[in-house]
């Protein structure tokens, strides 16, 4: 579903703060995989994130989704395939618009259809079931402003909002650090709940090395801007927290 040939990415190219942020990066994610990526800070992790994404374009290599070459495809000609939550919950939902309002607009978003429209009955009806899927009641609060709810359950509305129709490619960018405990833990289980059913292939950044281990099906380290370490199946199920944490430079 994803394949990322050779990237480079260079910031402040040829000044005293000259930075490699990627060195020639390879990576390659089957459809309905769920990676979770690990990483110090400015090991490479949100670059890859902002080049798949189209938020920044790469030096050199190609990216390809699903067969086509998106690496220097516009951002909103992306948006119908590569679904994206931030960690910031004030990120990715308009605060004064209500919680209907919102999941409308990223519906007609995906369909790619006028965000001016007005959508049938069906698809109301629809975009309410999945509100209910949450079991958080907010199916009953669509005329409240989404800036009003909590950030746990406006991330729990961001996840519905990127997933109403099945993204290509869902980026979730340390989506629960910003949330307490007991919400980080809530969106965490939506998350792999929404994510499994609906076999999405995901890309996830947690800086939790207990998550990146207990969800998913397979892990990545980064480190200045390569994969420094890949597993998956067995080998990542008798990978323990610890030896992770050693590996970390």
């Amino acid at each position: 579903m994803l394949r990322i040939e050779s990237v480079h990415k260079v910031f402040n190219k040829n000044t005293p703060d000259e930075f490699i942020a990627l060195k020639s990066l390879n990576l390659s994610v089957s459809e309905g995989e769920f990676v979770t990526v690990i990483g110090g800070n400015g090991a490479g992790k949100s670059t890859v994130f902002n080049i798949i994404s189209g938020s920044i374009l790469c030096d050199s290599g190609v990216v390809e989704l699903d067969g086509t070459d998106i690496t220097y495809m516009p951002v909103y000609k992306r948006a119908s395939y590569v679904g994206r939550i931030f960690q910031d919950p004030m990120k990715g939902t308009a605060p004064s618009l209500t919680v209907g309002e919102n999941l409308i607009i990223a519906y007609m978003k995906s369909m790619k259809k006028n965000n001016l429209s007005i959508p049938s009955s069906k698809e109301k009806n629809y975009i309410k079931e999945r509100l209910a899927d949450l079991k958080l009641g907010l199916e009953d609060r669509l005329n409240t402003k989404i800036g009003l709810l909590s950030g746990g359950q406006r991330q729990a509305v961001a996840l519905v909002m990127a997933t109403l129709v099945k993204p290509k490619l869902l980026l979730l960018d340390e989506h629960t650090a910003a949330l307490d405990p007991v919400s980080a833990e809530a969106v965490m289980e939506l998350t792999e709940k929404i994510v499994t059913e609906n076999n999405i292939t995901t890309l996830m950044i947690t800086h939790n090395i207990t998550s990146a281990l207990d969800y998913g099906s397979r892990t990545i380290m980064m480190d200045l801007g390569e994969i420094i370490i890949d597993v998956c199946g067995e080998e990542r199920k008798k990978l323990t927290v610890q030896e992770l944490v050693s590996q970390y430079k």
